[in-house]
């Protein structure tokens, strides 16, 4: 069985002067998606993004979720939540970096990377379950200002040498085979930036929304999220950089995320036709 492996983000990777009420700057959370597809549900998904165009009376092809009204983004979640998807999400609250951003030298690449790290362990972690009937995954990255090929060394470095018991999921993926590539090249790279742009929804607080997040497209999508055996989401389709309380998230969204709940992974390695 193969899969690709489609990653989109949400915020911006800036570290070193982030926004403040009285200050521009970058966006004080960054959210990393995954949307992990077998080639039967990117034809299938193809089909109903083009679907969703017509229906949506979109004369030109949109690029990113903040394109469409908010009764659109609903119908949007709701159609990818029926299809054979699996997505995987990362949150960061920059404020929690601390010494880690010195280290790094408030280097946003640097950055970037680690939340990728975090995000294909994830990813690796679900898809170890399939056993050999799963070989390693394309992934593609949406193309941005980014060092590809220093992101490349560093995470073939951490799968070669991990350090973390996580890290070890790694061995699921093969980071020379990361491509990157822009909307216009890659379709289902807007279903990724659905998924980021859900999940960023229920942090972002602006002027515009009246500092009011939106869970409704997460729970929308939420089924369909990566799951322990129990169907739990979070630590396993979702992570939280590096807990949940860290987030410093409103209550009812901090709820939300604890209550999340997907079909679980397969409880016994076979091969499979599906990604359950």
């Amino acid at each position: 069985m193969t899969c690709t492996v489609f990653i989109d983000e949400s915020g911006d990777a800036g570290i070193s002067t982030v926004r403040q009420p009285n200050r521009p700057g970058s966006s004080e959370y960054f959210v990393m998606a995954a949307a992990v597809m077998q080639r039967a549900t990117v034809i299938h998904a193809g089909k109903e993004l083009s679907r969703l165009q017509l229906e949506f009376g979109k004369k030109k092809r949109w690029k990113h979720a903040t394109e469409l009204n908010h009764a659109q983004r609903v119908h949007l979640c709701k159609t990818l939540s029926e299809m054979n998807i699996r997505f995987f999400g990362v949150i960061s609250r920059k404020s929690t970096l601390r010494d880690y951003a010195a280290e790094i030298s408030w280097e946003p690449d640097k950055f970037y990377n680690k939340c990728a790290k975090y995000l294909l362990e994830r990813v690796g972690e679900y898809l170890g379950h399939f056993g050999g009937s799963m070989l390693e995954p394309r992934i593609v990255f949406e193309k941005r200002n980014h060092n590809y090929d220093a992101m490349i060394r560093y995470l073939n470095s951490v799968k070669e040498n991990p350090i973390y018991p996580q890290s070890k999921h790694l061995v699921s993926v093969n980071p020379f085979g990361i491509t990157s590539r822009s909307k216009s090249e890659e379709d289902m790279l807007r279903v990724a930036d659905a998924a980021s742009h859900a999940i960023y929804s229920c942090v972002n607080k602006t002027p515009d929304n009246f500092g009011n997040p939106e869970p409704r497209y997460l729970r929308e999508l939420t089924s369909r999220f990566g799951a322990d055996e129990s169907g739990k989401v979070l630590g396993h389709g979702l992570k939280c950089i590096h807990s949940l309380s860290e987030l410093e998230l409103d209550h009812d969204i901090a709820e939300t995320i604890t209550k999340m709940r997907a079909v679980p992974r397969p409880k016994i390695i076979f091969p499979r036709s599906s990604l359950g």
